[in-house]
């Protein structure tokens, strides 16, 4: 799980490569995320698009909601009305949009 998530680090033999101290530093939060993250890929035998995700992919979700259960929950929107209207008000519009329509 380790090599597949710091495998965009490159290798000790590449040209400028990393010493063993910084490949075997630790993972990153923008590490993590690539391995969760899946990759669009064209499929040729069904001539359409799909995701492919990483081997470890769900390990990582795993280990990464052991942490915190709320991690991949969507935040919701704050919905702050921009005029608060009666109900008399309400029903004013409503008729004025029902009039227009029908003249």
């Amino acid at each position: 799980m380790f090599d597949d998530c710091i495998s965009g680090r490159g290798k000790e033999g590449d040209v400028g490569g990393l010493s063993e101290k910084l490949r075997n530093a630790p993972i990153n939060h923008i590490e993590i995320a690539k391995a969760c993250r899946g990759r669009h890929q064209w499929n040729t035998d069904e001539k359409g698009w799909e995701v492919k995700y990483g081997p470890y992919r769900d390990h990582w979700i795993v280990l990464l909601l052991t942490v915190n259960q709320r991690i991949f929950a969507m935040p919701m929107p704050k919905v702050a009305p921009d005029k608060i209207k009666s109900q008399f008000e309400q029903e004013e519009d409503y008729q004025r949009d029902m009039t227009m329509r029908f003249n």
